[in-house]
């Protein structure tokens, strides 16, 4: 009777949790759904085109964080025509282009354009010793548009200048 309990006991406990005994039998109506996870190589990495042109952002690449997309700062600087600042002890990044200046703080909502402060979304952070700022922000706040192509997973960027 003890050798019968030993076999039952844990095939009782995995239909209760939903597992189903047989990897091939199908999950019943209760039970959660067991998904393959998706493999790095099924995702379609995110580029970004500035005027055409696309940006390489080497091995720390795109970012999706709290659904907003984060950068490497200075090839997305850069690839827009501006001269780039980062201050290392007050951690912030400045930019200029034509008339504009933008500044960010690291962890910072608060960012700066020509002196006027300017609430953003989601802040500039460090990943992997790499500052990573929101894309369309920082963008945009050079005056360039922005637009998003979800199927391609392309960001393309249009300077005014």
């Amino acid at each position: 009777m003890k050798l019968l309990s030993i076999a039952i006991l844990p095939l009782v406990g995995l239909y209760f949790l939903g597992i189903p005994q047989d990897p091939a039998a199908p999950a019943s109506a209760g039970a959660p759904q067991q998904t393959k996870p998706v493999s790095p190589k099924q995702v379609k990495p995110i580029r970004v085109m500035v005027d055409d042109k696309e940006i390489n952002f080497g091995a720390n690449g795109v970012r999706v964080l709290g659904g907003r997309t984060f950068v490497p700062f200075r090839p997305l600087f850069e690839a827009m025509g501006a001269e780039v600042d980062y201050d290392l002890v007050h951690k912030k990044v400045t930019a200029t282009k034509d008339n504009n200046e933008v500044e960010l703080t690291i962890a910072e909502r608060i960012a700066r354009k020509n002196g006027a402060e300017i609430t953003m979304e989601a802040p500039p952070q460090i990943i992997n010793k790499t500052t990573y700022v929101p894309l369309r922000f920082v963008a945009e706040s050079l005056d360039a548009d922005v637009e998003f192509d979800g199927p391609g997973n392309l960001i393309t960027i249009h300077t005014k200048g």
